[in-house]
């Protein structure tokens, strides 16, 4: 056992699966020991974060901070934490599983799709497309609001994404807002009728993105259910 102090670099480091470290409450590590050094926890996350050779990190109520160079298994000891960068075979699941284990769980039991939407984002946040519009398009599929505005933002000429679609297309945009508007979805309401405002404006800074606008579809006539 070695204690040493280590000096950090700033990158901040991820496991392969674009995932942070895995999380496990109340657990200690049983592996290959590479440092043992007192410290907070957030200095001994980040200084297994940032270092390559670093498979996870334990940490004790006494503040005792234990870098591992391999992890065999884990054991449970109330008041400890660890985080690993690969999942603990046969142990407990971690509290933030992998992206794609937490969209599979999802597709089977998230009805409404809120929580789909949130690990949407959650994906897009860790950089991973795929499981972000997965996601989110299955809960827009379930009916849920918030998804397909959301999406409809995206297409928006204001809040265009150009990260999460290829193209500004104000008529998509406007079909949706104009669908929930009639469900009585106010901040559709409030969305829709700016957008309509904008089209009509040829001195808006977006004006170029309303040239094949059907402003005579969406932006006539009554909104209320």
């Amino acid at each position: 056992m070695i204690a040493a102090t280590v000096a950090v670099p700033s990158a901040y480091a991820q496991d392969g699966s674009g995932n942070p470290l895995f999380n496990y409450p109340d657990t200690v590590i049983n592996g290959m020991i590479s440092a043992e050094v007192p410290k907070s926890v957030e200095e001994c996350r980040k200084i297994c974060v940032d270092r390559a050779g670093c498979a996870g990190f334990d940490y004790s109520e006494k503040g005792m901070c234990r870098i591992f160079a391999s992890v065999g298994s884990a054991r449970k000891i109330p008041g400890s934490l660890a985080e690993t960068r690969a999942l603990i075979s046969g142990y407990d699941e971690p509290t933030n599983p992998p992206l794609a284990a937490r969209f599979e769980k999802l597709r089977q039991s998230d009805n409404d799709g809120d929580e789909l939407l949130a690990l949407s984002r959650d994906a897009f946040a860790q950089g991973n497309r795929e499981i972000g519009n997965q996601a989110i398009q299955l809960s827009m599929q379930r009916g849920n609001a918030n998804a397909k505005l959301e999406i409809a933002q995206w297409y928006d000429p204001r809040t265009f994404a150009a990260d999460r679609v290829a193209s500004i297309d104000a008529n998509k945009a406007a079909r949706s807002y104009f669908e929930l508007a009639l469900e009585g979805n106010e901040k559709a309401v409030t969305l829709l009728t700016s957008l309509c405002r904008d089209a009509s404006n040829t001195g808006s800074t977006h004006a170029n993105a309303f040239d094949s606008f059907l402003g005579s579809t969406y932006c006539e006539g009554s909104l209320n259910p």
